[in-house]
């Protein structure tokens, strides 16, 4: 018994062991530095140095150098990823240039759809940088709270223009079922005037933005120091590394 007793403490100890070096590693890696390293001038091949310079010439007057740049003067929000596969990335870059400035959709309605992208993937980035740009575009005030809590179409009725409100209905369908209905769908094309295009470049706005949104969670793009995080409800290590970037500050 005795034996047996002894035994079975070894294999304790040894579990708890294991357990303690597992829980210090995953403190270590969510106290680490970012996921991809900056990467910046003079450190670049010549495709990387390219995409860079076209995104600071075409990115820092929408989203604000605080938002372009890290504290280290790389690039911040998905642009630090597009560098680092510039053959890919600068055609992604060309995308969301295009939506910006190509789009048959005005930006109110497209910023809209691409508000509710960032609440379904819960992308930090993603909020903080187009909350700021649908206020400029003339969404009202009261919208906002409501469609970061993903409120019902029904409720941003009368909160949001028609127009605006039928976008947020089917943006908000597509993302939840993956799918939308006839009605939706219907009623989405009347209220943008029937255009068969401007149908076409809602949903590749939020195709964009999805893919945008898949980039941030991934690589764990943090905010600028001290931005609130919009979303709260992540895991507990990853929502601990945000607010120490953030300098513990919550909305």
């Amino acid at each position: 018994l005795m034996r047996v007793f002894s035994t079975s403490r070894r294999r304790s100890s040894l579990v708890n062991t294991r357990r303690i070096v597992v829980l210090r590693a995953m403190a270590l890696a969510s106290t680490s530095s970012a996921r991809l390293p900056p990467l910046q001038p003079p450190h670049l091949s010549e495709a990387q140095q390219e995409l860079f310079d076209d995104i600071v010439s075409t990115r820092a007057g929408v989203v604000g150098k605080e938002a372009l740049f890290d504290e280290q003067g790389g690039l911040r929000g998905p642009w630090n990823a597009e560098v680092a596969s510039p053959h890919l990335g600068k055609h992604l870059e060309r995308l969301a240039s295009a939506v910006r400035h190509q789009n048959s959709l005005e930006p109110r309605l497209y910023e809209v759809a691409i508000l509710v992208v960032g609440v379904h993937w819960r992308a930090q980035f993603e909020w903080y940088a187009h909350e700021r740009l649908a206020r400029k575009a003339g969404i009202a005030e009261a919208a906002f709270p409501l469609i970061k809590a993903g409120a019902p179409a029904e409720r941003l009725r009368g909160v949001l223009k028609p127009d605006e409100a039928a976008v947020y209905s089917l943006a908000l369908e597509l993302m939840r079922t993956k799918r939308v209905s006839a009605p939706t769908y219907a009623a989405t094309k009347v209220a943008l005037g029937g255009d068969d295009r401007r149908m076409a470049d809602l949903c590749m706005t939020m195709g964009c933005y999805s893919a945008v949104s898949a980039i941030l969670n991934m690589f764990d793009v943090p905010l600028p120091a001290g931005e609130a995080l919009p979303f709260l409800d992540q895991p507990a290590d990853a929502a601990s590394k945000q607010q120490h970037r953030a300098g513990g500050r919550e909305t």
